[in-house]
């Protein structure tokens, strides 16, 4: 069994698997809009524990690839704890350090997805300029002001909503929401989907928070400087 972890073929073959997975994923999901809709608005584990348990043809690929995922995680950690436990030399120290570096980027990242499907939220409503709307932790919403943004033509180019954010009761944070401009404070990001100005201004929130951001980030850098003395360790060998 620990030869198995610790094959290359697996890694490869696990691979090749996820990859025919997400293709009959690419079918399901437009198959299957009732299922798959709110995916995206929801965390992942509150989708699966409401939705995808109940439908368990229609949300086969997810099963299956998180079997996946969760194999080559085992056998990223088995082949990267036995290649530190081996001997170790200064002449190929970066060589082979370099993959374990990637390991532990691919590693962080699954973290970080684990970390923002369980224990983030993601809320979205409608809030009325000068109405508040209560967060978890503590905090408070309160929409300031939205303004539609005009150009010297009288055509609508943009909008602005003016958003305070406050925490036991002291305003910490305040900014100016538009098209992919959110605010963020503490890891939290609200934004703004879109506005009603017919009757009274409302906009239309998302509140996210994902704890597993820094992980994601910090992953992602791994993976990157691995990578990259990867590439350039085997071209001065070439």
């Amino acid at each position: 069994m620990k030869n198995f972890f610790l094959s290359l073929k697996t890694t490869v073959w696990t691979l090749f698997g996820l990859i025919c997975i997400f293709f009959l994923g690419s079918y399901l999901m437009p198959a299957h809009r009732d299922v798959h809709g709110s995916m995206n608005d929801q965390l992942l584990f509150q989708w699966v524990s409401e939705t995808a348990v109940l439908h368990p043809w229609a949300a086969s690929w997810f099963f299956l690839s998180l079997a996946g995922l969760a194999l080559l995680t085992v056998n990223t950690v088995v082949c990267s704890v036995q290649a530190i436990r081996g001997k170790w030399s200064r002449a190929d120290f970066l060589l082979r350090m370099a993959p374990q570096i990637v390991h532990i980027g691919f590693l962080c990242i699954l973290l970080a997805h684990f970390l923002g499907a369980g224990w983030g939220y993601r809320l979205a409503g409608s809030l009325p300029v000068e109405m508040s709307a209560r967060l978890p932790d503590d905090r408070v919403l309160f929409l300031n002001d939205l303004r539609p943004q005009i150009d010297s033509r009288g055509s609508l180019t943009g909008w602005a909503a003016e958003v305070v954010i406050f925490e036991n009761g002291q305003r910490v944070a305040e900014g100016v929401l538009g098209p992919n401009e959110p605010l963020f404070y503490k890891g939290m990001g609200v934004y703004l989907k879109s506005f009603d100005l017919q009757d009274r201004p409302i906009a239309h929130l998302m509140v996210n928070r994902d704890p597993g951001a820094f992980w994601a980030l910090f992953g992602s850098a791994l993976f990157i400087v691995g990578a990259t003395m990867i590439l350039l360790l085997k071209w001065n060998r070439a």
